[in-house]
């Protein structure tokens, strides 16, 4: 299995559809409550507190304690995000992580858009927050665990869904 940082976009773009990976760098964090307010800010024209552009966006929440070690970092429900995409289609991640598959016209504005899909293993959320090594809150805290958190991962392990060249997991 191959590691591959974050951060190298051509690395990621050069993973192949089924190919599992394991992901080093460093993650958004988000929930529908988080994508909800982001993509407000945005149809507001006010800014957003990170960029999102070149990033890779984990749909997850840290329970209490990840940042002591206790914790756990689950993937959340994929389609639930879907309302969102048009706006990170227009904020540009590279990729999301997420759990379950989308449906076809999802998949198909994802190919558009250019972003890549991974899948995060479901009810694995003490396995990924064991390789979360760090976890910062950079907005929303009021959220709690739906805040927009930066984690950095070793070792992440997830699959490729909607590939580079647009072949998609059915």
């Amino acid at each position: 299995m191959r590691k591959i940082p974050v951060a190298d976009l051509d690395a990621l773009r050069s993973v192949k559809m089924g190919e599992f990976v394991a992901l080093e760098g460093v993650l958004l964090a988000m929930r529908d409550r988080t994508l909800a307010r982001l993509a407000e800010l945005k149809k507001n024209g006010e800014p957003l507190p990170v960029p999102l552009a070149g990033r890779v966006v984990f749909f997850a929440g840290p329970t209490p304690g990840l940042a002591d070690g206790r914790g756990a970092v689950g993937p959340t429900t994929s389609r639930r995000m879907a309302a969102y995409l048009p706006f990170l289609c227009d904020t540009g991640p590279v990729a999301i992580i997420g759990k379950g598959l989308f449906d076809e016209k999802d998949a198909e504005r994802l190919r558009s858009c250019n972003i890549l899909y991974l899948q995060a293993i479901g009810g694995a959320g003490a396995y990924y927050g064991a390789r979360a090594g760090g976890v910062g809150a950079v907005a929303f805290e009021e959220y709690g665990p739906e805040a927009l958190f930066e984690l950095t991962v070793h070792d992440f392990v997830v699959m490729m869904t909607l590939d580079g060249a647009g072949a998609a997991w059915r």
